[in-house]
């Protein structure tokens, strides 16, 4: 009967319905077997009972079903598991990944997830299935429709088919369309959950860096109360100097990060630090003939000084005009000319552009004039106390500079006293009030004998040969031992300077100075930081936090939305259901079959009977006319 129709009121019969013939009546194959009366089984108060007028009372479950309150506890059943399910999820969030012992977070979500979604295709279920009688109380409807709202009751392909069937215009597409999306419920629930490492503190960690307050580490005995410069920042400033490791191991204090990851608070130490002007407007140029002056008097070649003066002391450069023999590359400490208020001597440079570094012969060609453009540069190298937030990642080891203080003072009279540096910060920066930092007379007296020394020299330059001496003009010493060896010292740096890269400095210009200048004091900063002594109050190891990577939960919330939404339409379905029911003056069958028997009997225009009498009725499913049927 695919054009069939059912109204569950009963018409009147028609006329065509007076000759459509009765159907057989199912027969009884085979007689029922006599029984023994059987003891009469306890009531039930739950099932239904007769009274004595003939009615039938309705059972407590029946009661219960037609006020929809299973639904509507399977509703806040579903919204308390989604609400706990935020709850734990929004207490792990950003937080390390729990360690429970038998379960993981995973696992009880994903259960919560499936009891709550369980609940609302429960709640759905039962709405569909009661919007079919809605949907036959409205009009007569083909009579396929029931099993179209009976397929959507039972899963997502029959709800597409009734979204599909109503067009969506009816109220159980929107039960339907929540049934379908619910099929993404329990992925989305479970992409809220992502996981990313994190360092925490490892409380088993050690991690320490070396910090001072107090440099008055000293060499050997240079003269009465005089030193040579302490071996270890001697050797480091070598090493920033001549080795050519990238890593610069010379500028990185001692530190122990057992995890090789590690944070600190704000660190207050004593440093030094490089500072570097542009002097190339106090240079002078003078022109020689061999008889006024040149570098060589014999002859009548002409020759160009380039001269920094300063006081009485003077550094000067010089070459033939037409070549670059001579000294064209001149370093060494005369007294200040920016860096007046300095404590350690400056250090000043005099060379051509595009000559350092690079071929010294055949710089001239065809005895052309040569076109030289001179620079000079004066570096200054000063202690500071600088506020730093040390740190280690994967084993490598950073600073990041929170503030400097450049303001010192000597404590009596200058060059015989203690150099202080007293800062005004407070504990965010890393420093107790009134704390000081101090230099030591004597090590401050060795830094400025070994910079006067060591920073000085000429490369000389002739057809023949080139040689590296030391500027004696410039030099001061205390002994024939000192001479000496800075003799040598200061060769080797000018060689350096001249013709050799310094780490990350591949210039040619004198900026060149300025470049090895800040690899100086980062070497100073470290000998200082490290410096050994059995004074506490000198040597400040300052402790910090070992950190271990750690997975950690992140909770991206944005996934909870169609969760949430198959919940709202749930509870929407569930309400307009009860609403329409209630307007519809029907019972509320929901999914039960029972209600079908009435089209059996008035097929056979038979009286149905009332609602109160359908638990009670038999049924059989026979053959009739090459049809399989279902009666009472």
């Amino acid at each position: 009967m695919p054009d069939a129709t059912y109204s569950p009121v009963s018409p009147a019969p028609s006329h065509e319905d007076s000759r459509r013939p009765s159907p057989e009546p199912h027969p009884e194959p085979h007689p029922a077997p006599t029984e023994e009366p059987a003891e009469e089984p306890a009531e039930d108060p739950s099932k239904e009972t007769e009274t004595p007028e003939g009615n039938v009372k309705p059972s407590l479950w029946k009661f219960i079903s037609d006020l929809f309150i299973w639904e509507i506890l399977a509703m806040f059943i579903s919204s308390g598991l989604l609400i706990a399910i935020i709850v734990i999820l929004d207490k792990y969030n950003n937080q390390p990944q729990p360690t429970w012992k038998y379960v993981s977070l995973n696992s009880v979500v994903s259960w919560l997830s499936t009891l709550s979604k369980g609940c609302v295709l429960f709640t759905l279920s039962e709405g569909i299935g009661q919007l079919k009688w809605v949907w036959f109380t409205q009009k007569t409807q083909p009579l396929v429709d029931l099993g179209t709202f009976d397929g959507a009751s039972r899963g997502i392909w029959g709800c597409a088919g009734l979204v599909w069937r109503l067009r969506a215009k009816h109220f159980a597409a929107l039960g339907s369309l929540a049934v379908i999306l619910g099929l993404a419920f329990d992925p989305f629930i479970q992409n809220l959950i992502h996981y990313y490492p994190k360092l925490i503190i490892d409380p088993s960690g050690t991690a320490d860096v070396s910090s001072n307050s107090i440099y008055s580490a000293m060499g050997p005995p240079l003269g009465i109360g005089d030193f040579y410069l302490h071996a270890e920042m001697k050797a480091n400033i070598y090493n920033a100097l001549f080795n050519s490791d990238e890593s610069k191991p010379w500028s990185i204090p001692r530190y122990t990060c057992s995890s090789g990851n590690c944070t600190w608070d704000p660190i207050a130490t004593l440093e030094m630090q490089a500072s570097c002007t542009n002097i190339t407007d106090k240079l002078k140029f003078e022109i020689y003939n061999g008889t006024n002056g040149s570098r060589n008097p014999n002859t009548t070649e002409q020759s160009q000084s380039i001269t920094l003066q300063s006081g009485t002391k003077n550094l000067t450069a010089d070459v033939v005009v037409k070549s670059v023999w001579g000294t064209p590359v001149a370093l060494g400490s005369i007294s200040p000319i920016i860096y007046n208020d300095t404590i350690i001597p400056p250090i000043q440079l005099i060379a051509p552009d595009g000559l350092l570094g690079n071929a010294i012969w055949g710089s001239s060609k065809d005895g052309e004039l040569m076109h030289l453009t001179w620079q000079a540069i004066e570096c200054s190298i000063s202690p500071i106390v600088r506020s730093i937030r040390p740190r280690v990642s994967r084993g490598k080891y950073y600073e990041d500079v929170l503030d400097t203080w450049k303001n010192g003072t000597f404590e009596s009279y200058p060059l015989g006293s203690p150099y202080n540096l007293k800062p005004n910060w407070g504990p965010d920066k890393g420093l107790k009030k009134g704390k000081s930092f101090t230099i030591a007379k004597q090590s401050l007296t060795s830094i400025r004998y070994f910079f006067t020394n060591f920073f000085s020299g000429r490369m000389a330059l002739t057809p023949f040969d080139l040689s590296f001496v030391s500027d004696t003009s410039t030099s001061t010493g205390m002994g024939s031992q000192m001479t000496s060896t800075s003799n040598y010292a200061s060769g080797d740096l000018m060689q350096l300077m001249t013709v050799s890269n310094i780490t990350d400095c591949n210039l040619s210009t004198a900026e060149k100075l300025r470049c090895a200048m800040e690899h100086v004091a980062q070497a100073m900063t470290k000998a200082i930081r490290d410096q050994s002594s059995s004074l506490p109050a000198n040597l400040t190891s300052s402790s910090g936090d070992a950190m271990t990577s750690a997975t950690h939960i992140a909770i991206h919330w944005q996934w909870i939305v169609l969760p949430a939404l198959v919940w709202l339409l749930g509870l929407v379905t569930l309400v307009g259901t009860m609403w329409k029911t209630r307007r519809a003056m029907i019972p509320a069958w929901k999914n039960e079959t029972m209600p079908i028997i009435d089209l059996c009997r008035n097929s056979q225009n038979e009286k149905p009977q009332t609602d109160e009498g359908l638990p009670t009725e038999r049924a059989r499913l026979y053959e009739s006319d090459g049809r399989m049927v279902m009666c009472g």
